[in-house]
Formats: C-alpha cells, structure tokens, sequence
C-alpha cells in the first residue's frame, strides 16, 4: 500500500495528510476499497469504503416464533434498515452506518440496550416485552430487513426473500 503525500491539511493540528488506497474482498461486502487520509503528526485519520459489488435491492422477512430462532444470525449491510414492526423497533442507516454480524438475539438486545437511554413509560413496557421475548420468547416477532444493496442476509430457509 502506498502513501502519498496530499495537499489536504488535518482539521486537528493544519498539518499536511498523507493517501492510501486499499483494494480487497471481504465476506458478504465482495470487492472494496479502503481509502485513508492519516496525519503523522497527531494522528488523526478519516476512513471510507467504497463497495463496487451491489446486488439488486431486496426485502428479507423471518418471523421469529422461537427460542432457537433468537439464534440465527443475519448480517446487516451498511445500507440496510431493520424494523420489528410488534416492538416499534428500527435501526435506520446513516452516514456512518457500518455493516455487522450478529444473532437475531444480539440484535434484539442492543435494542433493548438503547431502550435504557429513554425514560418514558412506554420505554419500560417495550423493555418487559423485549425481556419476555429473551426470555421465554412469549410472542411472535417479524425481524424485516430492507437492504438498497441486496447485501444483506439472514441465515434461515424459512427466511422470505423479497427482490425490489
């Protein structure tokens, strides 16, 4: 990887930043380039990836009915939203947003986790739902996943795969 000199200064101490572009593959992303502006005089750096494979945009439905459902695992691509219409759950994209790994309970619980921020009565009755839902899966959930991409993926055959 080769670095070049640019004529773009730091925002944190007006230093020169240096270039460097990365290409590779990466799982479920395909072929990406990681481009990087660093200062090596306090650090700073400003990260972006470009992805150059996209699929057609797609829809994916899995109705979670029970406790080994919790297990599967979905990935969730940058670009996608996810919403859990029975909780009033939805994790939207953002400027920043970055693709992830993780289990439909690992999901469920990072909810749960941003849940704590609020204070609200509607807050703590969402929090009992999500914990019976954990705990003793206690009702039907349908985790819905709409990726502009088509990156996305959840690890079920029973998962409904809707192309846009």
């Amino acid at each position: 990887m080769e670095e070049k000199l640019t004529d773009r200064m730091c925002p944190n101490c007006n230093d020169y930043l240096f270039y460097m572009e990365y290409n590779t593959e990466i799982p479920y992303e395909g072929n990406i380039t990681i481009k990087t502006y660093l200062c090596k005089s306090c650090y700073y750096k400003d990260v972006s990836i470009k992805r150059h494979d996209m699929e057609k945009p797609k829809i994916l439905k899995l109705k979670i009915r029970n406790k080994n459902d919790l297990k599967t695992i979905i990935y969730r691509s940058p670009d996608a939203s996810i919403k859990i219409p029975e909780i009033d759950a939805e994790i939207s994209p953002g400027i920043a947003s970055r693709g992830y790994i993780t289990t439909v309970e690992g999901l469920i619980t990072g909810i749960k986790e941003k849940l704590s921020l609020m204070d609200s009565h509607d807050a703590i009755y969402i929090e009992e739902r999500i914990n019976n839902i954990l705990k003793k899966n206690s009702e039907e959930i349908t985790l819905i996943i709409d990726d502009s991409s088509g990156k996305s993926k959840i690890n079920s055959g029973r998962a409904e795969v809707i192309e846009k």
